[in-house]
């Protein structure tokens, strides 16, 4: 078997930036949506967690609260938020918790076959859990520059 401690590394580093871009937010800042941008940077950072999850564990072995699929799943927005919304400082524990399960769950599984292939539309399908993950990788950075924009746009004062 090959060494994969690149992969596992790479996650570490992306998760930590992720991280040290949560802790420089605050509250207020977080629930700003600019003008021409339908979701803001609470969004995002939701939407990471809960897809991770969903992609790698699947419905039923996602560990967030239930509540997180009507607010961050693909096509919602904020402006539907019911309920109790998670504050940054929840979000950056689920963040460290997911971390430690992906890592405590897929550390030996990367090379094993996903229960159902994942197809990308017509764009490809991912086989295993080690695909997924640097999928998931790759859709993380998506998002954080989705933030990056987002941040950019509240600094013009766009609102």
């Amino acid at each position: 078997m090959q060494d994969q401690a690149f992969i596992w590394n790479q996650y570490d580093l992306i998760r930590g930036m992720t991280l040290a871009t949560l802790e420089n937010i605050d509250e207020e800042t977080a629930d700003i949506i600019p003008d021409n941008f339908k979701n803001n940077i609470r969004w995002n950072l939701g939407h990471i967690l809960l897809c991770q999850d969903f992609l790698l564990f699947g419905p039923t072995g996602a560990q967030l609260p239930p509540a997180y699929g009507a607010l961050f799943a693909p096509a919602t927005k904020p402006a539907d938020w019911q309920g109790d919304i998670p504050s940054l400082e929840t979000l950056a524990a689920q963040f460290k918790e997911q971390k430690a399960r992906i890592k405590e769950g897929l550390q030996d599984r990367l090379n094993e076959p996903l229960q159902q292939p994942f197809k990308l539309g017509d764009k490809g399908t991912i086989h295993t859990y080690g695909e997924m993950l640097t999928f998931t990788l790759y859709h993380e950075g998506m998002h954080m520059g989705c933030i990056s924009g987002l941040r950019k746009g509240i600094a013009a004062g766009t609102k």
